[in-house]
């Protein structure tokens, strides 16, 4: 393979590798910091301060990111096709769309209601709750995810599977 064209590739991998990652940290943070206090701390008076900024900054940020991660999958999967990796990207349309469908379906209701204003504390925790638990499914999701990110990266590392793709 020509060394641009490889550099380009290692690039666009490493590409979806970090935003796999920025994935992954982001969505532990919320699980192993954030989320345990959320219940006792957050209240009518601080939760949209707490969240409603975050979400929104994490919103914009992946409007961005994902869409040229999708681009930078299907460059994987192309030049993944004749090789036994190609599950990797593969298994990218269903770990990118599960997240943003989520995300879009049901907890984009949840913020909106966050921003109209929670009256009650007794929905807040409701709202709260529910939005923990969908982020939750999204965290599991994007584990797995990384964790076949990483794998591909070691498996590429390998002299027989280099040997493969340089045939």
């Amino acid at each position: 393979m020509n060394p641009i064209k490889k550099t380009l590739l290692d690039l666009n991998n490493a590409y979806i590798f970090f935003c796999a990652s920025i994935y992954l940290g982001m969505f532990w943070s919320l699980h192993f910091f954030w989320f345990p206090n959320y219940p006792n701390t957050l209240t009518l008076d601080n939760y949209y301060d707490a969240i409603i900024p975050q979400t929104d900054l994490a919103t914009n940020f992946f409007f961005i990111t994902i869409p040229l991660m999708a681009a930078a999958l299907v460059i994987m999967l192309i030049s993944e096709w004749k090789t036994g990796l190609r599950w990797v990207p593969l298994a990218w349309i269903p770990g990118l769309l599960a997240p943003v469908i989520v995300q879009q379906a049901y907890i984009e209701d949840i913020n909106n209601q966050f921003k109209a204003g929670v009256s009650d504390e007794a929905t807040l925790q409701v709202l709260l709750r529910e939005w923990m638990w969908l982020n939750d499914i999204r965290w599991i999701i994007l584990t797995l995810m990384w964790g076949i990110t990483m794998y591909f990266f070691i498996a590429k590392a390998k002299p027989t599977h280099q040997q493969k793709t340089h045939e």
